[in-house]
């Protein structure tokens, strides 16, 4: 009865066998080169506003600094690479894409640096009118399939990794 609306705080958590999906986000000045995001729900890249850094994280900085930015794959939409402490530099590649309105702590970061908030899921779990007309209707699960099997043909899925989550 509840749907999607559950907070995190209420829920149990165990953990499951998933994946991380490594997709390339190209730089809008500089479409060869790209950051490396690592996630385990592709298809919420829809709702992406941003992709971070970690401020002290040298491999970035100049990134930052330059206020460069990225283009998101499968929307097009131009994205700004900002510093923010709360990512983990060990995690993946150090760079995480904000998706303020599916997570709490990317809203958290979102609010801190006045981003946009797109929410791209209805509250059954399908993507909504906010996504390319393409995934409009798709079940998550079935989205994330088709989301990933379109970055493989675009060349923008890196790799794909087993991973534990919650």
């Amino acid at each position: 009865r509840c749907l999607t609306a559950l907070s995190d705080i209420e829920v149990e958590h165990e953990d499951i066998k998933g994946k991380l999906y490594h997709i390339r986000y190209p730089l809008t000045d500089d479409p060869h080169t790209a950051l490396i995001v690592a996630t385990t729900r592709p298809e919420t890249m829809l709702g992406d506003t941003a992709v971070m850094v970690h401020p002290d994280d040298e491999r970035y900085a100049s990134l930052v600094k330059n206020k460069r930015r990225i283009r998101l794959p499968i929307t097009g939409r131009e994205l700004p690479i900002i510093a923010d402490d709360y990512v983990d530099r060990e995690f993946g590649t150090g760079v995480v894409k904000v998706t303020p309105a599916h997570d709490f702590n990317d809203y958290a970061v979102g609010q801190r640096h006045k981003l946009a908030l797109i929410s791209i899921l209805t509250l059954d779990a399908k993507i909504n009118g906010e996504a390319p007309a393409k995934y409009r209707g798709l079940d998550r699960f079935d989205a994330r399939k088709q989301i990933v099997a379109d970055l493989d043909v675009l060349a923008l899925l890196e790799k794909t990794e087993k991973h534990k989550l919650k």
